[in-house]
């Protein structure tokens, strides 16, 4: 359901970039068809998940699209990854059991942050955990083995050449040689020493090629749902208590 998500930067890097280009196509609009979406590929009767606020993200009416102005999620390049931040929640161990435990799927739900242009907290996506690195050594090799140059940009941060998003808002602080280090763009997100935390090797590194991002909002929490550092637990059994559908 996912599309090739690209971006093309400026001479000048951008402070965010949209999240249309990235967005579903026939993306779930109502909570049936997204039980049912979430049960597609569910090899068991039950699933697992966090649900967590992305301060980095915000829904603008005005432009209509959400826009990323952080490195995680990242959502370009047609691969859904969450390698920095929320490195609390990635490290702990109860979720760190549901993830390693691909019997039963583990779902990661993005809500944006409540900004000055929306009054509501909107589903941005839905990720199911189709694979996880235990250091961003072994997430460098995988992206560079991959052989997709576009995929390579939107994520490696220590690239020579800054014309890419990876500059600004990779979250692979890893150069095309897959040799992890400091970001070489003093403006990335992640500069000064926030970085080192991200490849210290102690938090899982999620990647999804199963995941749906809207293009406008279709859900919203019911109730504030307020930052935190472990992320809040969602089930089927909760999911309506945590989520509905703009009326």
């Amino acid at each position: 359901m996912n599309t090739q998500c690209s971006a093309t930067p400026s001479s000048k890097l951008p402070d965010y970039y949209s999240l249309a280009p990235c967005a579903s196509r026939n993306s779930p609009r109502t909570l049936k068809q997204l039980k049912d979406w979430l049960a597609k590929t569910v090899k068991t009767s039950a699933w697992d998940g966090k649900v967590y606020v992305a301060s980095s993200i915000e829904w603008h009416s005005s432009a209509g699209e959400f826009r990323q102005s952080g490195c995680s999620p990242n959502y370009i390049g047609g691969l859904w990854s969450l390698a920095c931040c929320k490195h609390d929640m990635r490290s702990g161990g109860p979720f760190r059991t549901d993830v390693k435990d691909y019997g039963a799927p583990t779902y990661v739900f993005t809500l944006a942050h409540k900004g000055r242009d929306s009054e509501m907290q909107a589903l941005v996506s839905i990720a199911e955990v189709s694979r996880d690195f235990k250091t961003m050594d072994e997430y460098a090799r995988f992206l560079v083995q991959t052989g997709n140059w576009k995929l390579m940009r939107s994520r490696l941060t220590r690239l020579k050449r800054g014309s890419d998003l990876g500059w600004r808002f990779g979250d692979c602080h890893a150069d095309e040689h897959g040799r992890v280090d400091r970001p070489r763009y003093a403006g990335h997100v992640h500069s000064g020493s926030q970085w080192e935390r991200d490849i210290d090797g102690k938090h899982l590194i999620l990647v999804s090629k199963r995941f749906v991002v809207w293009k406008e909002p279709a859900f919203v929490s019911r109730r504030m749902i307020k930052q935190s550092r472990f992320g809040h637990s969602i089930t089927g059994e909760n999911l309506e208590a945590l989520l509905q559908e703009i009326e």
